[in-house]
């Protein structure tokens, strides 16, 4: 689904800091402007909280067609392509469209490069969305796995967002903006890609925005 900084001004946009270490991986729910069956639609994504106090923001969204020319075929498995942004901020404030979020914090305090070496391994930035046209909420799911399988989160941890992750949330339109929720049936998949498929199923080779100049250094 299509996302946006949510709030966070572009003033405070740092260079990707590859080497700061990070204390918290936090995953947080945004309420975007779409509306589906009378709600509007959340948009997951996670920020790295580095021990200098910058916020680093990993987010797979949906490309929109001025970013991706492919279309999927109409008896395609998947939804639109998903593109990884990287992006840093000097510190992190609380944005209108944040509804909750949750700390998990890190063992031994590994690298921003290390986390995200850890997404390249696995192939985490060629995905495609679920053919509802979600999907970030199962992205999530899978790089807190895959930090918690490489030992930089706790044992149990994947249960524990899980948990969190099967809701849908927003906020009343009250004086404290209550958060409420709704339990969900199930969690809509998108699709992961080797490079060589996506390269031969998308028809194009263009895996890394601009925003996330640091992927190269994460193939050693």
């Amino acid at each position: 689904m299509a996302s946006s900084s949510y709030g966070i001004p572009q003033s405070m946009r740092i260079t990707v800091p590859e080497n700061s270490r990070v204390v918290d991986v936090r995953v947080v729910v945004h309420k975007t402007s779409s509306i589906v069956n009378d709600r509007h639609v959340n948009h997951w994504c996670i920020y790295f909280h580095t021990e200098e106090g910058y916020i680093v923001k990993v987010n797979m969204r949906e490309k929109n067609q001025t970013e991706w020319s492919y279309v999927p075929f109409r008896n395609a498995t998947y939804g639109w392509p998903g593109i990884l942004d990287i992006s840093a901020y000097q510190s992190h404030t609380i944005t209108p469209s944040m509804i909750k979020a949750w700390d998990l914090h890190t063992l031994c305090q590994p690298r921003v490069k290390d986390l995200i070496r850890v997404l390249r391994r696995n192939n985490r930035e060629y995905y495609t969305m679920a053919k509802c046209g979600s999907g970030c909420r199962f992205w999530v799911y899978t790089a807190i796995s895959d930090w918690e399988g490489a030992g930089y989160l706790n044992a149990g941890t994947i249960q524990y967002i899980r948990e969190r992750l099967m809701f849908w949330y927003d906020h009343r339109q009250d004086l404290v903006r209550t958060v409420i929720k709704e339990p969900l049936d199930t969690m809509p998949e998108g699709k992961f890609w080797t490079p060589e498929e996506w390269t031969q199923e998308m028809r194009l080779y263009d895996p890394f925005h601009p925003s996330a100049d640091i992927w190269h250094d994460y193939s050693r």
